[in-house]
């Protein structure tokens, strides 16, 4: 088989193994199907242009989730600069740019709950929950230790655990 089908059909198959996590991460991170999507395409366009430096690390579906957290994270400021652009000119009244929540009561509850919460425990909380990351991947995003990042996800849940009781799992 040649180097480069070989190359692409173990980037295929990595593919495969990482979108449920990490657009499950991205959706709730994002609040947006439309945002996870972009976001995804973006960190897996990253990801076959470094292909060869991405296979040869040792949890290679870590890097890909600090790729995505950082373009999400940026994505996030950006559209806070958007917002408060728009609340400049225009009298103070914001105008909040479509985000389709697919109708369903229980991401928005979700979403609003998580809102709530300081970055680095709404962050532990998305990438445990829909990351389905370990305490060490975490920590390591995070740049704390596995402890402190399960401190972060507890605190996490038990701060939003009010808001959400009303919610079915």
């Amino acid at each position: 088989m040649a180097p480069n089908v070989q190359r692409n059909q173990d980037f295929t198959q990595f593919v495969e193994a990482v979108e449920p996590r990490l657009m499950s991460y991205l959706r709730y991170t994002t609040g947006s199907m439309a945002d996870a999507e972009d976001l995804f395409q973006e960190t897996m366009m990253r990801a076959h242009r470094d292909w060869q430096e991405v296979v040869s690390k040792d949890q290679p579906q870590a890097w890909v989730f600090t790729i995505a957290r950082n373009l999400a994270m940026n994505r996030h400021k950006r559209k806070g600069t958007e917002l408060r652009i728009l609340r400049s000119r225009q009298d103070g009244v914001a105008h909040m740019p479509d985000q389709p929540l697919e109708g369903e009561e229980t991401r928005r509850l979700v979403q609003e709950a998580l809102q709530t919460l300081p970055e680095d425990q709404r962050e532990a909380v998305s990438l445990k929950v829909w990351g389905d990351m370990s305490w060490l991947e975490i920590g390591r995003m995070l740049g704390v230790s596995d402890d402190t990042a399960s401190r972060l996800f507890a605190r996490g849940l038990k701060a939003i655990a009010p808001m959400l009781k009303g919610v079915s799992p």
